[in-house]
């Protein structure tokens, strides 16, 4: 009778993908040989390159556009009748904003660490080559090697040896000698301009790091519009303001502009922190934020007040013309209530019979509408009604254009652009330049061997043979070695 306390166990059910497990290091492999795939790398350049092209050829919307909702949405409204249907679409994608597009700059990140991986996977190569040369080479390779150069001479192998070593030495020369047989010798000049390639690499990868970097921390305004004698804050949380005491503008004989000086006050919380002329090539800089003189103009000093009191009081930059060059205007954007003011004079030495000198066109319509809810023409300085807002125009004054700027990649792309002149002239102005010598001795003296299998270049192809030349020369004409 069997033993009632023995268990009885049933084989466990193996699974078909029981031991099928794939370790991390095996992940990692993969990943990696995906990176240094040079195909890999070439699809990637080609996407950024199709990608750039498309930056070029699609009108695009500066970051101060693409962050204000109702500047972009008045961008995406004008490119609607030359794309229709595909603007939503085309914008979704970042075509009007492509250099700053999530898009964009996944591909780069992809093409950086493409880069990476072909850098890395290359170095070990380029260190073996230039630190870790084979010393001896074959007997056959001294006979078909691409450049070959023999002497029999009737000095002996020490002193052939000798000479070898004082010539390599004035050439300045690498010389590694086999240890096993003396008689090898590996000979090479720029052993590390090789290394110029990884630092050409390096210089993509902070080049793209730049980019990036500016594209995610940085910001540019081209319309930052100050009136004359206003304030005006910049902004994406800057702590800065910009005041334009005056502007002036300077012309020749023929009309051709001479010089543009905004006199600009910044101010950092309250606090001034700068007093400058901005010039066109004189930009303000404070604490990595750039102002450069770009335009200027004339504003309409309005002021707008409503049933909670004062909307809006100051310039309002007339920065649009009409399509027939009539007239000048400008925008209020009102939060509360909801409206768009427009404010229109004539156009610089232009006069319109609905406008008198002094007077301005007020339109008001409700943010996003096209239909106008009142309008009226108003003397300066004479308050008026429309729409419900009291709306006086107080006089005209000039402003200053002024782009704002802030690029805090700027040095990493500068660095790049350096290490990328340095890394392409020791790849192509240095070039590692190697060779392999034999000396064998003989009954009557010595005979002396040189090859190296370096491509077909006329400059090398005359340094080698007059390496060798020069060699036999110390020995036959009995130079001091």
């Amino acid at each position: 009778m069997p033993d009632q306390n023995t268990a009885t166990h049933e084989p466990e059910q193996v699974d078909a993908l029981d031991g099928a497990r794939i370790s991390g290091a095996e992940v990692w492999r993969t990943i990696y040989a995906l990176f240094y795939n040079k195909k890999i790398g070439l699809l990637l350049i080609l996407i950024v390159t199709i990608l750039s092209l498309i930056g070029v050829v699609f009108p695009q919307a500066n970051s101060y556009v693409v962050d204000d909702e109702a500047a972009w949405e008045d961008f995406l409204t004008n490119l609607t009748p030359v794309y229709g249907g595909w603007t939503r679409i085309l914008a979704a994608i970042g075509f009007f904003n492509m250099f700053s597009s999530w898009l964009f700059r996944i591909m780069m990140i992809l093409l950086c660490l493409s880069i990476i991986g072909c850098t890395t996977h290359r170095i070990p190569l380029l260190y073996r080559t230039a630190y870790k040369p084979r010393k001896r080479a074959s007997e056959n390779f001294f006979n078909t090697a691409r450049f070959r150069y023999s002497a029999r001479l009737s000095a002996d192998a020490e002193t052939t040896t000798d000479a070898l070593l004082a010539t390599a030495k004035r050439r300045h020369m690498r010389v590694i000698a086999d240890d096993a047989q003396r008689e090898f010798f590996y000979l090479d000049r720029f052993h590390w301009a090789p290394f110029g390639t990884a630092l050409s690499h390096l210089a993509f990868i902070l080049i793209i790091i730049g980019f990036l970097v500016t594209q995610s921390m940085g910001f540019r305004n081209d319309f930052f519009l100050v009136t004359v004698g206003e304030t005006q804050e910049v902004g994406y949380n800057t702590g800065l303001s910009a005041k334009v005491v005056s502007f002036q503008d300077a012309y020749n004989e023929d009309g051709r502009p001479l010089d543009y000086v905004s006199h600009v006050i910044l101010y950092k919380d309250g606090q001034t922190v700068a007093d400058q002329n901005v010039r066109v090539n004189s930009p303000l800089s404070y604490d990595g934020v750039m102002f450069h003189q770009a335009s200027f103009g004339m504003s309409a000093v309005v002021s707008i007040s409503g049933n909670a009191g004062e909307l809006r009081s100051g310039g309002v930059p007339l920065r649009y013309t009409t399509s027939d060059g009539a007239y000048s205007y400008g925008v209020v954007e009102l939060e509360d209530p909801a409206l768009e003011v427009f404010v229109i004079t004539s156009a610089s030495g232009r006069t319109n019979p609905d406008l008198a000198p002094g007077q301005a066109r007020i339109e008001v319509y409700e943010s996003g509408s096209q239909e106008t809810m009142d309008m009226k023409v108003v003397d300066q300085g004479q308050p008026a009604t429309v729409a419900g807002l009291d709306i006086t125009f107080e006089r005209e004054a000039q402003y200053a254009g002024l782009i704002v700027r802030s690029d805090p990649g700027a040095w990493v792309v500068w660095l790049g652009s350096a290490l990328l002149i340095i890394g392409s002239i020791m790849t192509m102005a240095l070039r590692h330049q190697r060779m392999w010598a034999w000396v064998t001795a003989t009954d009557d003296g010595s005979v002396l061997r040189l090859a190296s299998h370096d491509k077909r270049d006329l400059g090398f192809s005359r340094y080698f043979h007059g390496f060798g030349t020069e060699i036999t020369e110390r020995i036959t004409q009995g130079k001091e070695l």
